[in-house]
């Protein structure tokens, strides 16, 4: 019996060893009956499959996509398309172990199918199908009713659009399964509708009813008209108008039409607040609210008798902030703060670009609260707007460029900023010292501007309005600029002012310059020291510290600069 038992037992262990040999052998291996795209990849190791990946799948050849007659090729290499053979490897060899032991043996001997992993270039990708589609897409043009000489028709297009996603989903699809060389139709989409024989015939003779017609949009004194020409050409085909003209028409009329509101612009003088410019009431085109009334009553236009025909314009009034009104509670009492500056060695167009800056940033009115912006204030500083080219200092360079002479302006007012004891919170010095500022002025007590940036700017903490109102002395070449309100006590005190670091001016500079005649020499910079500055600022109301700042300033010595000619 004992016998019997043995024999039985070592019959099971012979039969369980049998059946776990194969997953024995298999450990670290993939599992039977693995494939990749169909070809077998059972029982290999790490190693063994990248080997075979490289061999059974070249990353080698092209694919190839029709549109219409024409063919486009991808070709591998140029998207730096390869298999991942890691990713692939890991893939192979541990799908069954990430299942657990409880399932390991079952997915060891079912079959898997896999498809490649591939690595490519996303950014050379997206340029080649960016570039396939280039060749391919085209805009729709619509077929249009027209009124020249006569009401005829010009025949429209359709438009093609290459649907860039899908097109880049199928390449990485080709590249997963290994479909190289094949032939693959480019998704794209044909774009608009061209009218029929009728939708013409209709057309042409709904145009007739146009003709010799005007519709004049009008609220009040604004007003603007369209002719026959225009209202035969927004006939749709199929009837009613075509939205989209309309919708064109309205935004560029609104661009044109709209009109800010102006505020009341209010000047100091003898004492008081007398009115300069009125307010001006603005308005704006409620676009969407026109767009709907002209597809409305469009072909009530057809139909009717007049030849010119009224119809709103629905504008939407825009009120200015400040109103003349406004005078006796803007609390603009008196001189609060004042800043003056010297340019008795400026030139004809420095002066020139001194004037119209200080002519712009004027009567400025600036509400409690409200941060006061240089270069907001000041706005495009332009030829078209009347600036001339004069030296000015940029990033450390003397250049010559549009509005040289702005920061004379800018300078002014931070020495009027400083007095009136406002919340200075944006103040840069120049690069180097500027004679100008220093003909009536310690070095230090400048202020350099340039658009976008750095800014002069401040907050009025005040409580009230400030009027900023600049006067130009052509005469004594002197700017002198004033900030009128309402004064809440405080004062202000600059002291303990400091200079050191004096550094002389580098060896002067020479150029050899072919453009100029032999002999001639023009000075391009100027000799100008080195030096460090610094003051401290402290305003106070009723005994109490509201702002203190120690103003830095730091100029590089500066070399002088020649040009010599050397030419003929």
């Amino acid at each position: 019996m004992k016998n019997k038992i043995l024999i039985i037992i070592s019959i099971l262990f012979l039969i369980l060893a049998s059946f776990l040999a194969p997953l024995g052998f298999g450990f670290g291996k993939t599992g039977k009956e693995t494939t990749v795209l169909g070809k077998n990849y059972s029982l290999l190791g790490k190693k063994e499959i990248i080997n075979k990946l490289n061999s059974d799948f070249p990353m080698e050849g092209n694919l190839n996509f029709r549109e219409g007659e024409r063919i486009f090729t991808v070709n591998l290499a140029s998207i730096s398309a390869k298999i991942d053979t890691d990713q692939m490897a890991s893939d192979l060899l541990f799908r069954r172990l990430k299942k657990g032991i409880g399932k390991y043996i079952k997915a060891f001997f079912q079959s898997k199918d896999f498809e490649l992993e591939v690595d490519f270039d996303q950014e050379k990708l997206n340029k080649m199908v960016v570039e396939i589609a280039s060749q391919i897409d085209k805009p729709f043009i619509p077929a249009e009713v027209v009124l020249d000489k006569k009401i005829e028709i010009i025949e429209g297009e359709l438009g093609l659009s290459t649907n860039q996603e899908l097109l880049k989903e199928i390449i990485i699809s080709k590249l997963k399964k290994y479909e190289i060389d094949s032939e693959v139709q480019i998704p794209v989409e044909i774009i608009g509708e061209i009218p029929s024989d009728k939708d013409k015939e209709e057309a042409l003779e709904m145009a007739k009813n146009y003709v010799g017609k005007s519709v004049i949009f009008k609220d009040g004194e604004v007003s603007t008209e369209i002719d026959d020409k225009v209202l035969v050409n927004w006939i749709s085909f199929g009837g009613g108008c075509q939205s989209q003209k309309v919708s064109e028409f309205v935004d560029n009329l609104s661009q044109s039409l709209n009109k800010e509101p102006q505020d009341a612009v209010f000047k100091f003088e003898n004492g008081k607040v007398i009115d300069f410019l009125p307010a001006k009431e603005g308005y704006s085109i409620d676009t969407e609210k026109m767009k709907t009334e002209i597809c409305r009553d469009f072909l009530n236009w057809r139909n009717s008798s007049e030849k010119n025909i009224i119809s709103g314009l629905p504008l939407v009034k825009v009120q200015p902030k400040i109103n003349n009104s406004d005078v006796n509670s803007l609390g603009i009492k008196e001189l609060l703060g004042r800043g003056t500056s010297s340019f008795k060695h400026s030139s004809e167009i420095r002066n020139w670009n001194v004037e119209k800056g200080a002519s712009i940033v004027n009567r400025v009115l600036v509400a409690p609260g409200e941060t006061f912006s240089f270069i907001k204030s000041l706005g495009e500083v332009s030829l078209d707007n009347g600036y001339k080219k004069a030296y000015i200092i940029r990033q450390g360079k003397t250049e010559l460029d549009v509005g040289g002479g702005i920061c004379q302006v800018s300078t002014t007012l931070f020495r009027a900023m400083l007095d009136a004891g406002v919340d200075i919170t944006a103040r840069q010095p120049h690069a180097y010292r500027v004679s100008y500022y220093e003909e009536d002025s310690k070095p230090g007590f400048d202020a350099t501007v340039f658009i976008p940036k750095p800014d002069l700017a401040f907050v009025n903490d005040t409580g009230h309005h400030l009027l900023i109102q600049s006067y130009y002395d052509g005469k004594n070449k002197k700017l002198t600029y004033e900030i009128y309100g309402t004064s809440d006590g405080r004062k202000t005190v600059i002291d303990n002012y400091k200079q050191w670091g004096a550094a002389p001016a580098p060896p002067d500079v020479w150029i050899d310059d072919p453009t100029l005649p032999m002999g001639k020499v023009v000075k391009d910079e100027s000799r100008v020291p080195g030096l460090k500055t610094a003051f401290d600022w402290t305003v106070t109301r009723n005994g109490e510290i509201i702002h203190k700042k120690t103003f830095t300033s730091s100029y590089v010595p500066w070399a002088a600069v020649y040009r010599r000619g050397t030419g003929q």
